[in-house]
């Protein structure tokens, strides 16, 4: 999956000015990202958006009861400085073991300064 992942980037960017460097760089952080929400540290998460969210103590602790049981890549459309990574997660919360999902639509951007790719959209709501 992560090989078909490289592959479309690749035939996606390829009208672009990309290098594999960016290509690398996107597939790294789509997968170091998927890895945090898969395995449910949630908090840990936040460091991949260009504005950290802030968790209160409150959310902090329902995040703790979340778990994510599917992160299945939907589609992604790629340019050189921008994705929409569309995913579809399923959790439940441990309090009552009822399995949710939803759709998440992330808007990626590259920012050229600090070199790395940064989430502009919301954190993911968990209900």
């Amino acid at each position: 999956m992560k090989s078909l992942l490289v592959i479309g980037l690749a035939l996606l960017l390829g009208g672009c000015n990309t290098t594999p460097n960016e290509l690398d760089a996107l597939d790294k952080v789509l997968r170091a990202y998927e890895h945090s929400i898969r395995w449910s540290r949630l908090e840990l998460a936040g460091q991949y958006y260009k504005d950290p969210p802030t968790f209160s103590k409150r959310d902090k602790e329902r995040l703790k009861e979340i778990k994510v049981t599917g992160y299945k890549v939907m589609d992604l459309r790629a340019s050189k400085t921008e994705a929409v990574h569309l995913v579809e997660i399923s959790y439940f919360n441990t309090n009552n073991a009822v399995e949710k999902e939803f759709t998440d639509t992330q808007q990626w951007e590259y920012d050229g300064e600090a070199e790395r790719w940064q989430l502009t959209s919301d954190f993911p709501e968990f209900k």
